[in-house]
């Protein structure tokens, strides 16, 4: 059973959650693009603590990241939407790990483009 949208993003802890996880992806792509230019060279993609650089590539591949935030965040609102009839609490669960992911990638993003600069 659907709500009404405007319900929905009335509900305190659906609506601030959005703004927060907007707002780091905001940061994010922000980040990415002043610290990142654009270069033939092979920039790193990935680190690992055992490992250290395990993944290499073209500048433009460092966009993947925040590219994933997005379709988590829609995925993870339309799923919350789609709840919020029936179970309001998994649907405000959801809302609020959308939160946890977009903070966790954005950690990983600056780690990779410190590695990178």
């Amino acid at each position: 059973m659907f709500y009404s949208p405007k319900l929905y993003l009335r509900d305190w802890w659906v609506a601030v959650p959005l703004v927060v996880s907007a707002a780091l992806q905001v940061v994010m792509w922000w980040y990415i693009t002043s610290k990142i230019s654009p270069t033939n060279e092979q920039i790193f993609l990935h680190y690992n603590i055992m490992f250290g650089i395990d993944l290499v590539g073209e500048w433009w591949k460092i966009f993947f990241a925040p590219i994933a935030g997005v379709a988590v965040l829609l995925i993870n609102y339309f799923l919350s939407f789609s709840l919020y009839g029936s179970n309001k609490f998994l649907a405000r669960l959801l809302s609020v790990f959308t939160i946890c992911f977009q903070a966790l990638l954005l950690v990983g993003v600056v780690i990779i483009v410190r590695l990178n600069i």
